[in-house]
């Protein structure tokens, strides 16, 4: 529904892009993620692309953010290159969107709007990239932030400002709009409107007529040889080097077993690793008077809370792995204190260390029987991979020296194999069969060689298969002979002339409707039997349901004026429909208040949309907005030249 009041609303495509920019800055993105904020490394230098009252953009600001919106585009478009971002209006709309965002922040402050630095500083605290373990702020986190980006403090927080303005602002225009009853009901009643008519199909098949002549025929192959042309399809000739050939004669000897025993001894042997729940404070008076409410019984979660603060649980941790992310001081607690008990209170780099031992599990230590299944797999899986490396790099070797494919494949006692002519996607040209890895693998490799190129070693299925491979012949793109398609390209001659058939007996019959003739008298003229028409009818609201598309006569229907006839194509592309109006019964939705509110709800996108536009073009026309064009247009050159930023 909301599209429909889109449409019929005046409102620019563009402003929509600028409302939903404005949100993305607005409504607390900065807590999300702080790398979103988008913060240049320094005020403008260079050319000045744009004057904003008493702010300006420079060229290299400008470029950092228009790659930075190209960036962000292709983590949805990873196809999407820089030329065709520029053509698609990106650098105008980056342009557009940074001097909207200044004019209203400079509009803000003439009306006496103001951010304080408690705001920004409340901005920066919640954001998840600044906080610590133990869920504080982390002023190294922080300031490791600002010089991976090359920003100062100031410069951060110029743009939190900025954002906070926007806030200030738009959130309230655009949240408070709410449409007049007088202007809903129109359209609320509009969705009740009813139409009846007759929908008359002509189809496709009553119009193929006979079977075409050798003349008809031949040419109908010749004007579209392309579709029945082959593309290039290309022959090759390989042979696997697979590596389940080495893994039968890949047997350990006892002594290899028992070296790789003792090489992993620390791997088996027993080792103790604890469970923990564990709160990081800032003082040891703190964490003294958090231990002691734990071991008098208070879960350590609500001793936590208590303070401001959230408990960690660390799963499954070995002294060493602890050790590296606390300190050997609170590991050494840590591991000296049973199970269900508190850990006296340590000091890591991080603050003090408040624990208790949730669980504490012990595993023997393995013997060499115990292991051996284990040993002996990874010993067969390590040699068979080092038999299948020195098969491949002996063909390899061969292959450099000079040899041919025929005498590499017989020193090494390979089974050659010569495909079917093949197309890139390694099927064979006469087969719908999906081709195998293999042959998707070699055909990857012919396609991209000439017959006579040294043959070259690829794997075709990591880890597992390589092959041997040469382009043995290239066949040229070409339709098959018209003897061997007859069947098909008749029937696509009666299909493509009955599609012309039925769409012009349907324009006629349609034109005669709308100068004046009675649907039967229409349809009487059309030259060939057509089905009886079929009644058609609904209300425009069913017209708009998104989950359940309306069919296209339906929708004709309320395309159409009373008396008159518009033809559609049917969904199936089996023919198409005339739809004649023969009754409009207008909607009355002042009994329905329901549909009236939900009505104004649809509007209400809509206006906030407008009220933006509005502010913003007035924020543009109280501080003035000066664009240097010959600047735009020479960074635009330069991006989709190829000097653009590095991708």
């Amino acid at each position: 529904m909301l599209d429909l009041f889109r449409r019929l609303s005046k409102s620019k495509i563009g402003g929509l892009v600028f409302i939903l920019f404005i949100a993305a800055l607005a409504l607390g993105f900065v807590a999300a993620d702080i790398k979103s904020l988008g913060v240049t490394g320094g005020s403008a230098t260079g050319d000045t692309v744009a004057k904003i009252g008493s702010a300006k953009i420079g060229y290299a600001e400008l470029q950092q953010r228009v790659q930075r919106a190209f960036d962000n585009a292709r983590q949805e478009k990873p196809e999407l290159t820089i030329q065709q971002f520029v053509q698609q209006g990106g650098v105008d709309q980056v342009l557009a969107q940074l001097t909207d965002s200044i004019a209203i922040e400079q509009f803000a402050r003439e009306q006496g709007i103001g951010v304080s630095r408690k705001m920004e500083d409340a901005q920066i605290a919640a954001a998840p990239a600044f906080r610590s373990l133990n869920g504080s702020f982390d002023q190294s986190a922080y300031e490791a932030f600002l010089a991976r980006q090359r920003v100062s403090e100031k410069q951060l927080r110029a743009d939190l400002a900025r954002d906070l303005y926007l806030s200030q602002v738009l959130v309230p225009t655009t949240g408070a709009a709410l449409a007049p009853t007088t202007l809903a009901l129109p359209y609320a009643s509009m969705l009740l409107e009813q139409r009846t008519g007759r929908a008359q199909f002509v189809p496709i098949a009553a119009f193929r007529g006979a079977a075409p002549s050798d003349a008809e025929l031949t040419d109908f192959y010749r004007r579209n040889a392309a579709r029945y042309t082959i593309p290039e399809r290309r022959v090759a000739r390989y042979a696997l080097i697979d590596r389940t050939t080495y893994e039968a004669s890949a047997q350990p000897s006892e002594q290899e077993i028992a070296e790789a025993y003792k090489a992993n001894q620390a791997q088996f042997a027993g080792k103790e690793t604890r469970t923990i729940s564990q709160v990081i404070v800032q003082t040891e008076e703190a964490a003294r008077a958090m231990a002691a409410k734990l071991a008098a019984g208070t879960p350590i979660a609500e001793a936590a809370r208590a303070i401001g603060l959230e408990s960690v649980t660390l799963n499954d941790q070995s002294r060493d792995d602890y050790t590296k992310a606390s300190s050997p001081a609170v590991a050494a607690a840590v591991f000296a204190t049973a199970e269900g008990k508190v850990a006296a209170p340590a000091r890591s780099g991080l603050g003090w260390h408040v624990v208790r031992v949730d669980r504490v599990s012990n595993t023997a230590t393995r013997t060499l029987d115990q292991v051996r299944g284990e040993l002996v797999a990874q010993l067969k899986t390590k040699k068979a991979e080092q038999g299948w490396a020195d098969a491949i790099a002996k063909v390899e070797d061969a292959v450099n020296d000079g040899a041919t494919f025929d005498e590499v494949v017989a020193a090494n006692k390979l089974q050659p194999v010569t495909t079917a002519p093949l197309l890139r996607s390694g099927q064979a040209a006469d087969t719908a069969t999906q081709a195998s890895p293999e042959l998707v693998g070699v055909a990857k490799s012919v396609f991209s060689m000439e017959a006579g190129d040294d043959p070259v070693v690829e794997q075709l299925v990591p880890d597992r298969v390589a092959a041997l491979i040469k382009t043995e012949q290239v066949i040229a793109p070409a339709p098959r002979p018209l003897a061997q398609i007859r069947e098909q390209v008749v029937a696509d001659f009666l299909a493509e002339r009955g599609r012309a058939g039925a769409q012009r007996a349907a324009a006629a019959i349609a034109s005669r409707i709308n100068n004046g003739a009675p649907l039967a008298q229409a349809v009487a003229a059309a030259g060939a039997p057509l089905p009886s028409a079929a009644a058609v009818s609904g209300r425009r609201g069913e017209t708009l349901q998104q989950s359940r598309p309306a069919p296209p006569q339906l929708a004709a229907l309320f395309g159409t004026r009373r008396g008159k006839a518009r033809i559609v194509a049917a969904p199936d592309g089996s023919g198409w429909y005339v739809v004649t109006v023969e009754t409009v019964v207008p909607g009355d939705a002042r009994s329905q208040p329901p549909l009236i509110e939900s009505t104004r709800a649809q509007f209400a996108p809509v206006l906030g949309q407008e009220y933006a536009q509005q502010l913003a073009a007035a924020a543009r026309r109280a501080v003035g907005i000066d664009v240097n064009a010959a600047a735009v247009a020479r960074l635009k050159s330069e991006l989709i030249g190829g000097n653009a930023p590095a991708q």
